[in-house]
């Protein structure tokens, strides 16, 4: 189902810089066992403007009412076809991943976007990216992001090597730190742990954390521990264990 116009008409008012896209699958394919890219086309996606880890705000369909808002990252944009590939976790069982697990070609969906202010610190010595599987492909997306002289260290924990990925493209110095988590995502201290341990390099660095809601707040924790100031940390939680997220896609906060 489609949302109604005046819906997307409010949140087009009310979100500076936004568009509304229709988008129709062209195809799908799994990039790990828990990961499916999706690959969309829609009249108006060669003149969309986003820079490295915004997203789309998509009107996935849901059972028993028209739809519910999920975000997605815009993983890379095809000006040229035009395409947009997103790359969606399918754990869960939720209305975001029930809906990426079973769109098939043809099947059409509105997204608004771009959405997101988290971009990369341009005077960063360095730049340090932690999170789990969900926070991938906003983390690979700013990676490729860098220019060609940038340091990038990345802290990722997934369930084990066969979800496992690599950036597309890699044109900076980056050290991959895979973590694998003992039990279920949003759950353990493998992440903040590593994270604690993970060396720092000299001059003054940046730091991207994304993922779950509590294990986003415990790195925080340790960063600041660590020396970074609170400006040198940008911080977004995609989902909080336990808890489906709001309708407007963002994770309900605990004392919501």
């Amino acid at each position: 189902m489609t949302p109604d116009g005046e819906e997307t008409s409010a949140l087009l008012g009310r979100l500076p810089g936004v568009r509304a896209f229709d988008l129709e699958l062209v195809d799908a394919q799994m990039r790990t066992p828990a990961m499916r890219r999706l690959r969309f086309t829609a009249e108006g996606l060669a003149d969309l403007d986003a820079f490295s880890g915004q997203d789309l705000m998509i009107a996935v369909p849901a059972a028993g009412q028209a739809h519910f808002r999920r975000r997605y990252t815009i993983r890379r944009l095809d000006r040229d076809a035009p395409a947009v590939f997103l790359d969606i976790v399918l754990h869960g069982d939720g209305p975001g991943a029930a809906w990426a697990g079973s769109i098939r070609a043809g099947d059409r969906v509105e997204a608004i976007g771009p959405r997101g202010k988290i971009g990369l610190a341009p005077a960063a010595d360095w730049h340090l990216f932690c999170g789990d599987e969900a926070a991938l492909p906003a983390i690979f997306t700013m990676v490729e992001g860098l220019p060609d002289d940038a340091h990038a260290l990345a802290v990722l924990e997934v369930t084990g090597s066969e979800e496992e990925q690599q950036p597309e493209v890699v044109r900076v110095r980056l050290e991959l730190d895979w973590v694998y988590r003992d039990g279920e995502p949003g759950t353990g201290t493998q992440l903040e742990e590593a994270v604690a341990g993970v060396p720092l390099p000299a001059g003054t660095g940046h730091a991207y954390v994304f993922g779950e809601l509590r294990q986003v707040a415990a790195c925080r924790k340790v960063l600041l521990g660590r020396g970074l100031a609170p400006e040198q940390i940008d911080h977004k939680a995609y989902w909080r264990r336990g808890v489906a997220n709001a309708p407007h896609g963002e994770p309900l906060r605990p004392d919501t």
